[in-house]
């Protein structure tokens, strides 16, 4: 059954009940992820299942979204649209994160054990940002003027090759 996810949430209790959540946030809630995007106004979908696997709670799913980028090519706007599978396990402290193998990421709770739902997702998808943002087609980048004036006459014309003077040499 599909519930709705509070705000703030105990993770043991929903995986006792193998709870199954669909979940819209507005990027714009996301206070890191809005400094680093050109507009926040998309929404962030996610599915996910809360679960047991020994002795970790975890939840699983998939994160969708649409990222208002500047491209570095062209310094204009870009749409990125990301669907991705997600795997996470719950903490309590960082020491218990630190002791988890390689594989698994860890999300660590407050001294309540719980977590806000922004928090949780926040993280995850600021990790699928492209590091350099730029179109994937060139053709679509729109370049902008290069050069602004002109060149002074002596820049053009007449100015001596650097490597003018190595040319007499005998190399043996």
């Amino acid at each position: 059954m599909v519930k709705a996810l509070p705000q703030r949430f105990n993770p043991d209790l929903l995986a006792r009940d193998g709870t199954r959540f669909e979940l819209v946030l507005p990027q714009s809630q996301m206070a890191r992820l809005s400094s680093i995007v050109s507009s926040a106004d998309n929404d962030v979908q996610v599915t996910a299942l809360f679960s047991r696997r020994t002795r970790h709670i975890l939840i699983s799913g998939r994160i969708s979204t649409r990222f208002t980028l500047q491209c570095q090519r062209c310094l204009n706007s870009m749409h990125v649209d990301i669907s991705e599978p997600f795997e996470l396990v719950f903490v309590d402290n960082e020491e218990k994160a630190s002791e988890l193998p390689k594989e698994l990421d860890p999300v660590v709770l407050d001294e309540k054990g719980q977590i806000h739902v922004v928090d949780l997702f926040e993280d995850e998808v600021i990790l699928h940002i492209p590091d350099i943002p730029k179109h994937s087609d060139m053709t679509t980048c729109e370049m902008h003027q290069t050069e602004f004036g002109d060149l002074p006459a002596d820049v053009e014309e007449g100015t001596k090759n650097p490597f003018e003077a190595l040319k007499n040499l005998n190399l043996h």
